[in-house]
């Protein structure tokens, strides 16, 4: 049965675990070789072993994006493996390391700043290396992850919701910078996803309400009091790879520009 990113070759930063291992797990399932990237080589070892399971090329590329040494260190692996890649997925990201769920006014400016190195510059670093040669091919998919938070900003991590909107400005300027070269640029924007490390939070969460450990009923409890949405669910990373998949595909050559809410809709 045909495959629709059959002979594709695919970077996904951050896909040792969580959203970015389902993507990059989609996207092997779907044909592209696959580059499974995170910090830690032993996670990021065993998602490529899984991706091989589906018949494709996989390589590993280790390196903490948020620095000029790091980000050279995952592209160099890629570039001598392939010389370039046809969908970057820019997923790698996260909460500065010291704001917490501090308000507004307790992030300070260098939470301000490791955020945005985190998960803007990180991005940009990686559009350098690889965006030109896509160019140059006619072909390319550029996708980045973003959040629902970038669309409605919360009263606690505010370095990190403003980071997830700057992710969405971005692709809309990079969609204008490769116009009418074969080359897309679209984000994801997911609502609140079940990776472990939500998931962990969700159970601390319960038991300051005495929901108990069944997961069902967290998840239920959640939804219903602290953050409602129209699905009546939270999401699941295969929701979000399910949308990468899609943009990634040659189906979406005419959508580029866009920011594509998988949120349940959330309020």
């Amino acid at each position: 049965m045909p495959r629709d990113l059959e002979g594709k070759r695919a970077l996904v930063t951050g896909s040792s675990s969580g959203i970015g291992e389902a993507i990059a797990l989609r996207l092997a399932r779907e044909g592209a070789a696959v580059a499974v990237h995170g910090r830690n080589r032993e996670r990021a070892e065993a998602v490529a072993e899984a991706a091989r399971g589906h018949g494709v090329e996989v390589i590993v590329a280790i390196g903490d994006l948020a620095t000029d040494a790091g980000a050279a260190a995952a592209a160099d692996v890629v570039e001598s493996a392939w010389g370039g890649v046809d969908i970057l997925i820019n997923n790698a990201g996260g909460e500065s390391a010291g704001t917490g769920n501090a308000p507004w006014m307790e992030a300070t400016p260098d939470d301000w700043i490791a955020t945005y190195q985190n998960n803007v510059i990180s991005m940009v670093r990686m559009i350098h290396r690889f965006a030109p040669a896509m160019r140059e091919r006619g072909w390319g998919r550029l996708i980045q992850i973003s959040s629902v938070v970038g669309h409605d900003a919360l009263t606690v991590i505010p370095d990190y919701c403003a980071a997830k909107a700057a992710i969405i400005n971005l692709s809309k300027g990079l969609a204008k910078t490769f116009s009418r070269t074969g080359v897309t640029s679209n984000s994801i924007s997911p609502g609140l996803v079940a990776t472990p490390s939500v998931e962990a939070w969700l159970r601390g969460l319960s038991t300051a309400n005495g929901w108990g450990d069944d997961f069902g009923v967290i998840e239920r409890k959640a939804v219903e009091g602290f953050m409602p949405n129209h699905v009546g669910r939270i999401g699941r990373p295969d929701d979000i790879a399910h949308a990468a998949a899609y943009l990634a595909s040659p189906a979406a050559g005419f959508v580029t520009g866009t920011d594509l809410l998988v949120s349940g809709w959330q309020q």
